[in-house]
């Protein structure tokens, strides 16, 4: 049955991407410059208009239907190129104030944060910084909505959905104790897979397709071709693995940057794997969508310059 478009108030369709993005009435209004009463009329529309509830109201906010974000993944790319053709497509650094949202793991927050957020105040005095951790059960969704810009990740996503580009080439190093009982200046592949290991907490699946994978890092790097392990501690973060294999008999794989900036390094012994590894690229990965937005260009290009 075809849909006659003048029936549809198109204006409803950004209250909707708000409320999507946003999960919440008041922050949409605030993001829409409308007051909440005015908000809440144009959603009791939109239910009208797409024949279903579309958010279902908990204690946090409004948790969008099933239905709502399969609406929502077909709309906000039209919507995103209506923007894109509409707006002035100008975009100047040193006066913009818009927030830029990027997820990433907490080692490679330690590592490059400070040096952006210096970065950018120098070139982008206005702009805003928020990072996220990329454990972020949803993170796909959320590049897809609009509510994170990017993901620093080096895991392969759908190219059909999702674009990236290399940053910086991770290398891995396995460390242990300067004092190990077992290990001095050489660890074999059988030491590998019988000593005790610390690694981070599994990550859930965030790939999707062909690409889905779960696990810690090495074995989201490699898949099916990681040695096995004997994993005797799981932490929330790389940064405090040096300290803990450094006070233990522990091993562990750790990126060999993360490494380089710990503050004890003489209590460690830093040794090449004892495998080949595919090579771990932190990439820049965003959805589709945005790529158009002058302002993710310039970001894109002004991190790529800044980590280079």
């Amino acid at each position: 049955m075809s849909v006659n478009l003048r029936s549809l108030d198109l204006n409803l369709l950004p209250v909707f991407d708000a409320l999507v993005c946003e999960q919440h009435l008041s922050r949409a209004a605030e993001r829409l410059a409308m007051s909440q009463p005015a908000v809440s009329n144009a959603l009791k529309r939109l239910r009208v208009m797409f024949n279903d509830e579309l958010f279902i109201r908990t204690a946090r906010g409004l948790t969008p239907t099933p239905r709502a974000f399969q609406l929502h993944d077909s709309l906000q790319p039209a919507l995103a190129a209506i923007k894109d053709s509409c707006v002035n497509q100008t975009f100047d650094a040193t006066t913009n104030d818009q927030c830029v949202q990027v997820a990433m793991n907490a080692a490679s927050e330690y590592l490059i944060a400070p040096a952006l957020i210096t970065a950018l105040r120098k070139d982008a005095p206005y702009m805003q910084l928020k990072i996220y951790p990329d454990h972020l059960e949803d993170m796909l969704r959320q590049l897809k909505q609009g509510t994170l810009d990017f993901a620093l990740d080096y895991v392969e996503h759908d190219p059909l959905e999702f674009r990236s580009q290399a940053l910086v080439e991770e290398g891995l190093a396995v460390i242990c104790s300067r004092d190990h009982g077992v290990i001095q200046g050489k660890v074999s592949l059988k030491q590998f897979e019988t000593l005790p290991q610390v690694t981070i907490i599994p990550r859930s699946t965030l790939a999707e397709g062909k690409t889905k994978r779960k696990g810690t890092p090495i074995e989201q790097l490699m898949g099916e071709d990681v040695p096995q392990r004997n994993l005797a501690m799981f932490v929330s973060s790389f940064v405090v693995v040096p300290d803990v294999v450094a006070n233990s008999d522990l091993i562990a794989v750790v990126p060999k940057r993360l490494v380089e900036h710990y503050h004890s390094i003489d209590k460690l012994q830093v040794l090449p794997l004892p495998f080949a590894y595919p090579n771990a690229n932190i990439r820049l990965v965003w959805h589709k969508n945005r790529d158009n937005d002058v302002a993710h260009q310039w970001f894109r290009q002004w991190l790529a310059n800044t980590l280079d």
